[in-house]
C-alpha cells in the first residue's frame, strides 16, 4: 500500500508582509526622528534609506513621496505624543507634578520648533496632508486643554481660555531647545521643574 502524501502547501506571504510591515515601521521611526531634529528640508529620502538599511526604492515602496512619508511620520509622532501625554496627564498627583512628567517626556529629545518645521514644508505638502498634521497636532493640545479647564473648574487655574493655555504650556517647553538653556539645570527633570512652575506661576488662581 502506498503512503499517502499530502499536497504541497501555498507558500503564502505571511512572512514576507512581516517583513513590509517591520521596514515600513523602521522608516517612519527613522523619518520621524530626523524631521523633527533637522526639519523638512535638510532631510533627505537617501539619508532616510541609508540610516534604515535599505535601497531609496525601497522607500518608494511603501511612500509615494517625500511629503507623503513626512505628513505619515509626523502625524504618527504627534499621536504617539498624544498618547503620552494623556498617559501622564491622567496619572495619580497634582497638577504640577503630571505636568512636570508630561514636560521631561517631551524634553528627553531636542526637536525643531513645530512651527518652523511647517513653514518649511508648507510649499510641498498639499492641503490635505497639511490638515492631517495640524489635526494631529491639535488632538494634543485637547489633551492639556480638557485637564486645564477642569482645574479652572476646581479653582486652582484661573479662569482663561484652556486652549490657549495649552499653547503657551507646549511653547514654553521648547526652550528647552535654544542653545545653553540646558546646561542651566543638572538634569532635565530640574529644567522641567522649573518651566512647569513658571507656567503655573502665571495660570494658577491667585488667593
Amino acid at each position: 500500500m502506498s503512503k499517502k502524501t499530502n499536497p504541497p502547501r501555498s507558500p503564502g506571504r505571511p512572512k514576507a508582509d512581516a517583513d513590509q510591515a517591520s521596514a515600513q515601521s523602521k522608516i517612519l521611526m527613522t523619518a520621524s526622528r530626523l524631521f523633527m531634529e533637522y526639519g523638512y528640508e535638510p532631510v533627505s529620502l537617501q539619508q532616510i534609506a541609508s540610516l534604515c538599511g535599505v535601497t531609496k526604492a525601497s522607500i518608494y515602496y511603501h511612500f509615494s513621496s517625500k511629503p507623503q512619508l513626512f505628513t505619515v511620520a509626523i502625524t504618527s509622532m504627534m499621536a504617539m505624543g498624544m498618547q503620552q501625554t494623556a498617559l501622564r496627564m491622567d496619572a495619580p498627583g497634582t497638577l504640577q507634578e503630571r505636568l512636570e512628567k508630561v514636560a521631561e517626556g517631551r524634553m528627553q529629545q531636542s526637536h525643531v520648533d513645530t512651527e518652523t518645521m511647517m513653514r518649511e514644508a508648507n510649499t510641498y505638502l498639499d492641503a490635505d496632508q497639511l490638515a492631517q498634521i495640524r489635526e494631529a497636532e491639535v488632538r494634543i493640545y485637547e489633551v492639556l486643554a480638557t485637564h486645564f479647564k477642569q482645574e479652572m473648574d476646581n479653582g486652582y487655574l484661573r479662569s482663561a481660555n484652556p486652549m490657549l493655555l495649552a499653547h503657551a504650556f507646549t511653547s514654553l517647553l521648547m526652550l528647552a531647545n535654544r542653545e545653553g538653556v540646558r546646561d542651566m539645570h543638572a538634569t532635565i527633570a530640574d529644567l522641567a521643574r522649573e518651566l512647569v512652575a513658571l507656567f503655573l506661576d502665571g495660570a494658577a488662581h491667585k488667593a
